[in-house]
Formats: C-alpha cells, sequence, structure tokens
C-alpha cells in the first residue's frame, strides 16, 4: 500500500516464507524470482530440497515470467513442472551466458553475488525494463551507497582484516568458506551467531578447522 501511495516506478517485493502460502501472492507482478533453494526452516518448508522447492514454487503465476537463480537435479524439474501447469514462462539464469553489459563492475565482492548478478541481469532481459546500460553499471558498481546494504562480504576494517556476511545457513556458508580459502591470512578466528531454527551442526561442519 505504502509503494502505491508513494508511486514507484517498480516496487520489488520480497517473499516472507517459503511462498505458497505467502501474503505476497495477492500481488500480481511483472516478473517472479526464486534466487536458490538451500535447507533452510526445514520444519515448515519440508525436509528434502524437492520439497522446498515446491513450497517456492508456489509463487510462480499463471502467464508471468519466472527467472530461477540456481538449480539442482532435485529442484529444477519442481520448477519446470510448475511452470508448465501455469503457462509461466521459465528463464533459468545459469543458462544466461550472454554479457550483455561488458565492463560491468560489481561493488559486492561475495562469491555468491556472481550468481545473483546473473540471475538480475536475466531478469532485466526477461521482464521487458527499458535501462539505460551506464544506469545498470552504475546500480551494480554502487550498491551500498545507494542502497544502504550491509553484512554482504562487507570489509570493516583493512589491519587486521575484518569481515562481516550474513550467510545464515548451509547454502550461504558454503559460499563464505570457499572465498576464505582464496584469502591470505596468519590466523583466521570466526565469531558466529545463528537462530536455534538453523543448522548449526551442518554450517560448523564446513568451517575451516584451522581457524
Amino acid at each position: 500500500r505504502y509503494f502505491a501511495d508513494e508511486k514507484v516506478d517498480v516496487a520489488v517485493i520480497e517473499v516472507g516464507l517459503g511462498g505458497r502460502l505467502d501474503c505476497t501472492n495477492i500481488i500480481r507482478p511483472d516478473v517472479c524470482i526464486i534466487t536458490n533453494i538451500s535447507f533452510d526452516h526445514t520444519q515448515f518448508l519440508g525436509d528434502t530440497l524437492a520439497k522446498i522447492a515446491g513450497e517456492k514454487a508456489g509463487i510462480i503465476k499463471s502467464g508471468i515470467p519466472v527467472v530461477i537463480g540456481e538449480t539442482t537435479p532435485e529442484t529444477k524439474p519442481v520448477f519446470l513442472e510448475k511452470a508448465q501447469t501455469t503457462g509461466a514462462p521459465i528463464y533459468f539464469a545459469e543458462e544466461n551466458d550472454r554479457e550483455d553489459y561488458p565492463g560491468i563492475e560489481y561493488e559486492l565482492k561475495g562469491l555468491y553475488q556472481q550468481k545473483n548478478a546473473r540471475t538480475i541481469l536475466t531478469l532485466l532481459k526477461e521482464a521487458g525494463y527499458r535501462l539505460d546500460g551506464q544506469a545498470v553499471r552504475s546500480g551494480f558498481a554502487r550498491v551500498v551507497e545507494l542502497t544502504g546494504l550491509m553484512g554482504r562480504w562487507q570489509k570493516l576494517q583493512e589491519s587486521p582484516t575484518l569481515i562481516c556476511d550474513t550467510g545464515h545457513n548451509v547454502g550461504g556458508i558454503t559460499y563464505i568458506t570457499e572465498q576464505l580459502k582464496q584469502q591470505a591470512y596468519r590466523q583466521l578466528h570466526i565469531i558466529i551467531g545463528m537462530v536455534n531454527d538453523k543448522d548449526i551442526r551442518g554450517v560448523l561442519a564446513l568451517l575451516p578447522r584451522e581457524a
């Protein structure tokens, strides 16, 4: 309602828990996005990737394009089936290897942002938004300044290096630990906090043993 009153050009509405039963389904959007599927909120969404994907696929709407950011062998058939039954055009960002904006620079340096960026670029192409190329480049290069986004592989301090990241499930931590392997450090210290519905054992098992 607030966005409607403010008459914004485009509103980005984040779905809450899951998707199938989410209140955002009252909206008829220009396009839907499902970024990725990992084990999270399993007590509500199911204990397999296919079940979780089924809940997430609940946002796919009749005739509305949907962009899928990342798939696994378990989740892709779920998305394809839902798109077919609803008549929704479906696009997989992983299959978008075109460079529509050559030389684009990304301010967000997390490894997972590469897939997020490809998802957004696929959306821009398939949703039919007419955006100036320089505006797209500026947006990716100045995300933090323009949006106030914090905690995405954010370097808080140079010496000693201090990195903050909001990854909070096995999917997110997998990317973080992979990126840690690319860093040069003498001694690594990790401070981690999680709410009690997360897979803390699965996350701890991924963290570097020498930390």
